[in-house]
């Protein structure tokens, strides 16, 4: 019974592909599968109109072969499922699987006296991260780091 359990949910897993763009939540990256040219393993570049950041990848790829662009990768399989390639804003494809398809370990753990909420002036994305209480070195003193998510030492 056990097997036949697994099985069953391994079929459905397999289905799984990422929601739509439109249907996201701010802030969540829309990821497209990737698509191979046909007939072909081969792993090249996402399409341009999905980059995050035209001009760096334009960077970063410029003066390579079609051939050392992007990692010649094969999504692994994680607890029965196989993870997919999908475009998500980056140059290259990468492995991926929604949490619901693949549970991820988000374990939390119990309240600390060290950890602290986010400075006032981080970036809205920045909600539910951890920061830490820090122990500056001499000669520096608790400030922000425009963009950080938590405060920082910085020099007096």
């Amino acid at each position: 019974m056990r097997t036949l359990v697994f099985a069953l949910a391994s079929l459905g897993a397999s289905a799984w592909k990422p929601e739509a763009c439109d249907e996201l939540a701010d802030g969540v990256p829309c990821r497209k599968l990737y698509e191979h040219p046909q007939g072909s393993t081969f792993v090249s570049t996402c399409p341009i109109d999905t980059w995050t950041n035209a001009d760096g990848c334009a960077a970063y790829l410029d003066g390579k072969s079609e051939a050392d662009q992007c990692p010649q990768i094969t999504c692994p399989v994680a607890l029965g499922v196989t993870m997919k390639l999908v475009c998500s804003g980056g140059c290259c494809p990468t492995c991926w699987a929604p949490d619901h398809v693949v549970a991820v370990d988000r374990h939390t753990a119990e309240s600390s006296q060290f950890v602290v909420d986010p400075n006032v002036k981080a970036p809205k994305h920045c909600a539910g991260v951890k920061c830490f209480t820090l122990i500056c070195a001499a000669g520096q003193m608790e400030g922000y780091a425009e963009g950080a998510c938590c405060s920082s030492c910085q020099a007096r």
